[in-house]
């Protein structure tokens, strides 16, 4: 019975909001992918990834970085939380934080932030061209760090998943979705992590 519910609310939320949209895993019926892109062209696959979970929470976001290094490390990868780079009550500068990232040896760098329901609606859009650093889309991993959008009450949890090349800066890989229920519920949070490391690897972004 359970299940069937949670399998229904995953059909109402495609119905009524996005038309086609990818459940993550049958057991995480809870969220739901609203688009996915990868570049084609990058053939490169994040061995060690700097985490950053953008919100205004600071225990919160200490606590998703650290999940997410948790599983990322059980499949052999080695995760870097981006407290580690960007403390959540220091001010650093973009460039100090790249610098930093690189000398720690990160290849990729995964950004997790939410969105409006406007955006999460929308396609995702092509980075610009190459040999051009991204714009709005680009390394907003240091931006959003210190303008963290807020989820109003009762509101589902709208949410943008990227990677991004540490050495070049290029988005390669980016996600939308959106998670129906209680975004603090410690399993949702859980499934929905490992739910979007599932994907990378089914992607070919990670092992």
């Amino acid at each position: 019975m359970g299940k069937n519910i949670a399998l229904t609310l995953a059909v109402i939320v495609v119905g009524l909001a996005f038309g086609l949209c990818i459940t993550i895993t049958e057991s995480n019926a809870q969220t739901v992918l609203t688009d996915v892109w990868k570049d084609k062209e990058y053939l490169g696959v994040a061995n060690k990834i700097s985490v950053f979970c953008i919100t205004q929470n600071r225990a919160r976001r200490i606590q998703l970085e650290d999940e997410f290094v948790r599983q990322l490390k059980a499949r052999g990868i080695t995760g870097i939380p981006g407290y580690v780079i960007i403390p959540p009550d220091k001010m650093v500068e973009k460039e100090a934080a790249l610098d930093k990232i690189r000398s720690l040896g990160a290849d990729a760098i995964l950004s997790v932030r939410l969105i409006d329901k406007l955006t999460a609606r929308t396609n995702i859009p092509e980075p610009t061209p190459k040999g051009h650093a991204e714009s709005t889309t680009g390394m907003g991993f240091y931006e959003y760090v210190y303008s963290p959008t807020t989820i109003p009450e009762g509101e589902p949890a709208y949410l943008e998943t990227l990677l991004f090349d540490a050495r070049t800066g290029r988005r390669v890989w980016a996600a939308r979705s959106v998670t129906k229920v209680d975004a603090a519920d410690k399993k949702i949070v859980l499934d929905f992590i490992g739910g979007m490391i599932e994907r990378l690897a089914s992607d070919g972004m990670i092992k």
